[in-house]
């Protein structure tokens, strides 16, 4: 502010009422120019509305008929960035076993920005379990055909999920999907960014989820003359030809009370490897006499 007169002038801002003008701070906001002096206002901006803007900031001066007035123009840019990748596609992936792709989101504007990152299709519930997990929780209703839970796992993990990206500035991401749905997914990996707004950018997100079918060599054991409630073991070769890994379980046997043998096995469930064979261990105990 410049005083041209031969007296001393008071001034204060008039708050402006606009959403843009809310964005501006002046300092100081009142006080007293001196005669033949100049008074320095500092002015601050931070816009939270992107767009040009045209905004206009009046003074009162003590003893003056019109306020002293400032009209401030400009733009306001939204930050600019992109991923390294037109889209992640995981392929095919097999039950419960974590696949992991990565991708790199570049910050092309001259300004830091901190972001958000989600998958909105992803589900709400617990984590997924992945398969080394999964073989020691054996009452799981995944090991049942068909079975399904009421709330969707969420199937998706995002590494970093949140964080700033410095100006001309990259961010290395990792996405890793542990799908416990036999399903296809066609998805997206949502951008949020801080002060801009929801969904700014979004990367697809591509895979099939699959069960490999595993054999059993031997379909029928034959345990032959039994001794009654004597263990007697053999085992059986399961086999998987695919080209994916899977995980098994010998499901426990039901209405066993009624049954005129027992089955078990020392090692029930595992991991088997594409194009690979396990041998699992089974007991037979005889509760009746017979065939």
């Amino acid at each position: 502010l410049l005083n041209n007169g031969p007296i001393e002038a008071p001034f204060s801002l008039v708050p402006s009422t606009t959403a843009m003008g809310c964005c501006f701070t002046f300092l100081p906001q009142e006080g007293i120019v001196a005669p033949d002096s100049l008074q320095a206002i500092r002015i601050s901006f931070c816009p939270t509305v992107l767009g040009e803007f045209k905004e206009e900031f009046s003074f009162n001066v003590t003893e003056s008929p019109k306020p002293v007035t400032l009209t401030i123009r400009g733009f306001v840019m939204g930050p600019t960035f992109h991923f390294d990748v037109p889209a992640l596609h995981f392929g095919d992936v097999s039950f419960g076993f974590p696949c992991t792709l990565k991708c790199c989101l570049c910050n092309t504007s001259l300004a830091p920005m901190t972001i958000s990152l989600h998958i909105p299709e992803d589900g709400s519930g617990e984590p997924s379990v992945c398969s080394s997990a999964q073989i020691f929780q054996t009452t799981r209703q995944s090991w049942r055909k068909g079975a399904r839970g009421l709330v969707k796992p969420r199937e998706f993990k995002i590494s970093p999920c949140r964080g700033t990206v410095r100006a001309l500035g990259s961010q290395d991401i990792e996405v890793t999907l542990c799908s416990n749905t036999v399903r296809e997914y066609k998805m997206e990996l949502v951008v949020d960014v801080d002060g801009v707004g929801k969904k700014v950018l979004a990367l697809t997100l591509t895979a099939r989820c699959i069960v490999p079918p595993l054999q059993v060599l031997n379909p029928i054991v034959t345990f032959g003359r039994c001794c009654l409630k004597v263990p007697y073991n053999k085992t059986l070769t399961l086999l998987n030809d695919s080209d994916f890994p899977g995980c098994y379980r010998l499901l426990p046997q039901e209405h066993k009370e009624k049954a005129a043998a027992w089955y078990s096995s020392s090692v029930p469930s595992g991991i088997i490897e594409a194009h690979s064979s396990v041998e699992i261990p089974l007991t037979l105990e005889a509760q009746l006499l017979g065939e």
